[in-house]
């Protein structure tokens, strides 16, 4: 007699956002902090009003020029820390692609596999928190996927809420329900080298925080957006 658990189970979730998490490698953070204090310490920086007008609660959102990055080189798949973003960019894509295929749509899943993805990053800039910063709701615009990664993380104090533990969280808003089986808000703690990918659709928040000192908590986000280099070429 078979048992439950030795039976062929599918998951199937073509309706879900993906928030694609990735661990950068110890290069990519040395180089994006060696970049981003170049940026800082440019006194003739400028600062994007990249969450809207005045609505981000941060002093410093100085612009990352492409070059910076493109110019960047790394020892690893595509030679320069541009190209590795790029590269991370395309596996979300094909990730997200392959999800929102259904058994009825194998054909097109197995159609993608072959798609060369051309990718574009749209605006890329440096977040750069002090205690008591915060950024609240919203999305990115002009866009198709939207990033963040740590880079800088100091000790937060304890919280004065006793229940949970937000301060310094950036959070995740679905566009799902909350019920016995989902959740549609997602609190993460951020942490040196996290780097998420999501669609720029998907609602996020940051919390503020405080530290025993001056402290800065440094991030980095871009936009990106992509298209079927076949379809660009007929135009």
């Amino acid at each position: 007699m078979a048992n439950v658990d030795q039976l062929e189970i599918e998951i199937i979730q073509p309706w879900s956002d993906i928030l694609m998490k990735v661990k950068l490698p110890q290069m990519v953070v040395d180089a994006m902090l060696d970049i981003t204090d170049q940026v800082l310490q440019d006194p003739d920086r400028e600062n994007l009003s990249v969450h809207g007008d005045g609505i981000a609660q941060i002093a410093e959102t100085p612009n990352i020029s492409h070059e910076l990055m493109q110019n960047y080189k790394i020892e690893m798949q595509g030679g320069t820390v541009f190209h590795f973003f790029m590269d991370c960019i395309k596996q979300y894509i094909e990730t997200c692609l392959h999800q929102a295929s259904t058994p009825f749509g194998k054909t097109f899943a197995d159609s993608i596999k072959n798609i060369e993805w051309l990718t574009d990053m749209r605006a890329c800039w440096c977040n750069s928190q002090w205690t008591g910063e915060y950024i609240p709701l919203h999305i990115h615009s002009e866009c198709s996927i939207s990033t963040i990664m740590y880079l800088k993380v100091p000790e937060f104090l304890p919280s004065i809420n006793s229940i949970g533990d937000d301060d310094g969280c950036i959070t995740f808003l679905g566009g799902g329900r909350s019920g016995s089986f989902t959740h549609n808000l997602l609190k993460l703690k951020p942490k040196v080298g996290d780097f998420y990918i999501f669609p720029s659709h998907l609602y996020h928040t940051v919390y503020p925080f405080k530290t025993d000192g001056n402290s800065e908590r440094r991030s980095v986000s871009f936009n990106s957006t992509f298209i079927n280099k076949a379809e660009l070429e007929k135009g």
